[in-house]
């Protein structure tokens, strides 16, 4: 029996294990999902006769190594820093890997000795990282089989709540990793704009943002995201005048979240151990404010726009109430805060999220001036099966079974989903899920 090993039963874990388990009967696959919290690894595979549980944590070596060791195939759900302890092991046992998550340096470093060893580790084959690249692959092909120029490629994707369950002043609540969304940003941005390289620290990024209108939900804001010309020689782009990666959110989280940089609230650097701190000690502690006075007045002095939105909406989290901080040890700034994200932004039982991508292409052909835009807009169904966990997991899913039924051969090293045999069948099976893009073009 083949068996998959999947690290991680997560918030974006739901649709990539049910897929793999629907496929199991078929295909004769045992699905092992490990996790620190057996009973979320147990809630996963519910009673399926062919998944299979184990409580595991990654940094025990000998019980990591033997899993990797009983597996035909590993998937990586972790959070990023620990793909490494995972790939590396692979490399040893001779095990082919698949992650989500951003190509790191220490992952690239194994290229060499993956493809050596015969071996594929697929990275970046979720949402963004991974449908954005592979739907803009295919449009890049489709517009150079034209013979077409193109001068200028934004994309733009984010994980949002549906309208319908939007009730709060930030319009977010959390589908994903509540920590990579504290940390997003943190890298700055790298990225091209009309022929002029621009860099913004992660202290001006989420000031910096753009308005973009999206058919069906009108303005959302947009602000640039990690290293965009990193990927203009993947996609062929070298010469393109303007070249942008973007996260989406709505204006008034890149207005409140602005000021909590501002602020200095989501640094590591400073500590509290205070069993009796509450959120209003904290908050004139880490931002310095003057005893005595109104925490909102710290806010006035530091807010270049919409000041009594911003205020609003870091009262809306309790920042400034007297509430006792849960303090588990020793936290910095940034756990507290994200201690507070969890609980203020929390997805209920009944909610939707949405997922929004949007890839925008200016191209000339005998001197014809050409827009074209794609949309996808994909909404969850609750909690648990949400678009965030469809968008990231079926991807890989999807790829794991190419893999492993033979469609995807001779791709070895360490890669991501570029390429013509790869994207083509992903996306075609991604549609049949309700997971396509819709065109318009503007001439």
């Amino acid at each position: 029996m083949t068996n998959i090993l999947v690290f991680g039963a997560g918030k974006s874990s739901s649709y990539l294990i049910k897929y793999l388990l629907d496929c199991s009967l078929k295909q004769f696959w045992q699905v092992t999902v490990a996790d620190s919290n057996l009973n979320a690894a147990l809630a996963k595979i519910g009673d399926h006769s062919f998944g299979r549980a184990v409580q595991l944590d990654i940094h025990e070596d000998l019980l990591r190594k033997r899993q990797i060791g009983q597996a035909d195939l590993v998937i990586s759900l972790l959070p990023p820093s620990l793909h490494f302890i995972v790939a590396k092991d692979c490399i040893e046992l001779r095990k082919n890997l698949i992650t989500a998550s951003y190509l790191s340096e220490e992952i690239k470093s194994l290229h060499i000795d993956a493809r050596n060893a015969g071996l594929l580790f697929m990275n970046e084959i979720g949402l963004d990282p991974g449908i954005d690249h592979m739907s803009a692959m295919k449009i890049i092909d489709e517009i150079e089989r034209l013979g077409a120029d193109i001068s200028s490629f934004k994309s733009y994707c984010g994980g949002l709540v549906a309208p319908e369950s939007d009730n709060n002043p930030w319009h977010y609540k959390i589908s994903w990793n509540a920590r990579n969304i504290l940390n997003a940003g943190k890298s700055g941005a790298h990225f091209m704009d009309n022929g002029i390289e621009k860099k913004f620290d992660y202290s001006d990024l989420f000031n910096q943002y753009e308005l973009i209108k999206v058919p069906g939900l009108g303005n959302l804001a947009a602000y640039a995201n990690r290293d965009s010309l990193n990927y203009r020689n993947y996609y062929g782009l070298e010469q393109v005048k303007t070249m942008l990666r973007a996260t989406f959110r709505y204006e008034e989280f890149c207005l409140g979240w602005n000021t909590i940089i501002q602020l200095g609230l989501t640094t590591e650097d400073m500590k509290f151990t205070d069993a009796g701190l509450t959120y209003y000690d904290w908050f004139m502690y880490a931002t310095k404010a003057v005893e005595g006075n109104n925490p909102s007045d710290k806010i006035r002095n530091i807010t270049p726009k919409e000041k009594d939105l911003v205020i609003n909406l870091i009262d809306w989290l309790g920042l400034f109430n007297n509430d006792k901080i849960n303090l588990a040890g020793e936290m910095s700034s940034a756990d507290i805060l994200l201690q507070r994200m969890e609980e203020k932004w929390k997805i209920e039982d009944y909610d939707k999220d949405m997922v929004v991508m949007r890839h925008e292409f200016d191209y000339a052909r005998k001197n014809i001036e050409t827009r074209l835009s794609s949309t996808l807009i994909v909404k969850g169904e609750d909690k648990t099966y949400t678009a965030m966990a469809k968008t990231v997991g079926l991807p890989m899913a999807i790829f794991a079974k190419l893999l492993l039924t033979g469609k995807i051969k001779n791709l070895v090293g360490v890669q991501i989903p570029i390429m013509k045999e790869v994207y083509k069948p992903v996306l075609k099976e991604l549609a049949t899920f309700g997971i396509e893009f819709s065109e318009e073009y503007y001439a």
